[in-house]
């Protein structure tokens, strides 16, 4: 026989005839052969076995009352038993308890049922959760003579007079209850499981579902899955076999796609590195953030400061775990020089040479010139070769040098500088110019901003290959130090003029940026 119970929080009252400390005789290893009592129905009751369904069909989970255990049976024998114990383990929720109760003298009921209530044993009933009588074992006596109330041994009740059965359900009020788990946001929907925890009343049941901003406003199902948009609602009312319903709803809380927007300040100082990313959250809820960026960096804050040009990787994870990756672009602009004259890094045609050329106005005791390279950032500088220098002048001086590529610097920035020492082993640096080191072309054309550097003449954007369809949409960035413009114009296989925009901008370094056909490039522009 089968028994459930609906418990939440349970209480023991008046342990007299719960006698726990006594022998299980479970584990006698008893071949219990009597089928001398067949259970009709097990519910909860009120202390003289009068159901507590009889005035509550429904029942709202989380409320409580005081409630018993009935059993009603029949017997097979016209004579009382005697001594009578019922051995189980009492599940309420996670908890577990031994159950040896006593019932003494337990009457025949062969032809008439009777009810048999554990009196001593009230409970403290919540409605909406479950208890399971485990593993249930019926044991008694045919004679009164011995009084086995206190204590017994394994032989004192024969296998004649036990009946082992299956587990037992305990009739209860129907309470409606469900719970719900949202998986992360897909195209905009979060995908609910609902899963329905009603119990008591009567099965079969019947299941009506209602939604809010969901996909589907009904179900039939035990355990629908519905997409919902955003927040909403679910209400579930169940009818049991008899034909009581009762309601239960709730709010349901979904994980939305996490939207944000980024105020980046690019990198003007070498000694103290002044970038920023700055965030502005336009979804709603509660995110921690991780960011990666060059040199190791790492922080949890929303906002980072103090950033070196570089790229910046950002995990930004919502309350509910659900998790989204965003990356930025720090750019880095040089001070202007001060005591030096131009210095300007520019990749060769062929894209596997960086020219890097520099003059001076003015030189005094001055030895040589070391030429220094850090890839990605201004973190890492290392010294590529050196120059010597011309010692003493007062007139324009320049110098260059070549460096070649390797594969592995492509689709990264190149940031240069020079390093001059005097005959007294003093030294200066010059300013720090940047070069974006490209993929080397493979049979596809480029584009190309000429006269580079540009001195106030026109300046042309072309496009060199054969292969943009007439009018392809072309949006064209301009990217200086403080500041960006933007172009939206098309392809008329015809250079585009940009003099006009770019006088805008104040002298030295700018970017280019051209998005085309799905790609994107940058050129770098020196406005004398």
């Amino acid at each position: 026989m089968l028994l459930v119970v609906m418990i939440l929080g349970f209480s023991i009252l008046g342990f007299s005839q719960n006698q726990s400390e006594l022998l299980d005789l479970r584990d006698c290893e008893k071949s219990c052969s009597s089928s001398n009592y067949t259970v009709e129905s097990v519910y909860l009751s009120d202390s003289s076995g009068t159901p507590i369904t009889n005035s509550l069909l429904t029942c709202t989970p989380g409320t409580e009352q005081t409630t018993y255990i009935s059993f009603t049976y029949t017997t097979s024998s016209t004579s009382d038993a005697h001594n009578g114990r019922l051995f189980a383990d009492l599940l309420v929720g996670d908890s577990t308890l031994f159950l040896n109760y006593y019932f003494g003298t337990i009457p025949s009921a062969k032809t008439t049922a009777d009810t048999l209530t554990l009196a001593a044993f009230p409970l403290t009933w919540t409605c909406g959760e479950v208890v399971t009588l485990r593993n249930p074992l019926l044991a008694w006596t045919t004679s009164a003579s011995a009084d086995l109330s206190e204590s017994y041994i394994c032989n004192d009740y024969p296998t004649a007079q036990c009946q082992n059965t299956v587990d037992i359900v305990v009739d209860a009020p129907l309470a409606v209850q469900f719970e719900y788990s949202a998986a992360c946001p897909v195209s905009g929907s979060s995908e609910v499981t609902f899963t329905s925890t009603t119990n008591g009343g009567r099965e079969a049941y019947q299941y009506s579902w209602t939604f809010t901003n969901a996909s589907s406003s009904t179900s039939t199902a035990a355990n629908p899955v519905v997409q919902f948009t955003s927040p909403g609602t679910a209400e579930l009312t169940v009818t049991d076999a008899n034909g009581t319903q009762n309601t239960y709803s709730s709010a349901v809380d979904v994980p939305v796609t996490t939207d944000l927007t980024a105020t980046i300040t690019d990198h003007t100082d070498d000694e103290n590195p002044n970038g920023a990313i700055d965030l502005t959250m336009q979804s709603s809820g509660t995110y921690t953030f991780a960011w990666t960026g060059p040199d190791g960096f790492n922080s949890s804050q929303q906002n980072i400061s103090n950033l070196i040009a570089g790229d910046y990787s950002l995990l930004v994870t919502d309350e509910f775990g659900c998790t989204s990756t965003w990356d930025f672009e720090v750019l880095y602009f040089g001070a202007l020089p001060i005591t030096w004259g131009k210095v300007e890094a520019q990749v060769l045609p062929d894209a596997s040479t960086v020219s890097l050329q520099w003059s001076t106005l003015m030189e005094r005791e001055s030895s040589h010139f070391e030429i220094q390279r850090s890839i990605g950032d201004v973190a890492n500088f290392e010294t590529l070769g050196k120059v010597t220098s011309k010692g003493n002048s007062s007139k324009l001086t320049s110098y260059q040098f070549e460096d070649p590529l390797k594969a592995d610097h492509a689709s990264q920035r190149a940031y240069y500088r020079i390093c001059q020492y005097n005959m007294d082993g003093s030294f200066e640096y010059s300013q720090t110019v940047a070069a974006f080191l490209p993929q080397a072309p493979k049979g596809k054309t480029d584009w190309a901003v000429y006269p580079n550097p540009t001195r106030g003449k026109p300046l042309y954007l072309n496009y060199l290959g054969t292969d943009l369809p007439l009018k392809t949409p072309i949006r064209i960035e301009i990217i200086g130090p403080a500041t960006s413009l933007v172009v939206e114009t098309e392809w008329i296989r015809a250079p585009l003029i940009l003099d006009q925009w770019v006088q805008r901008f104040p002298r030295g370094l700018l970017i280019v940026e051209i998005q085309y056909a799905g790609n994107i490039q940058r050129l770098k522009l020196i406005r004398e």
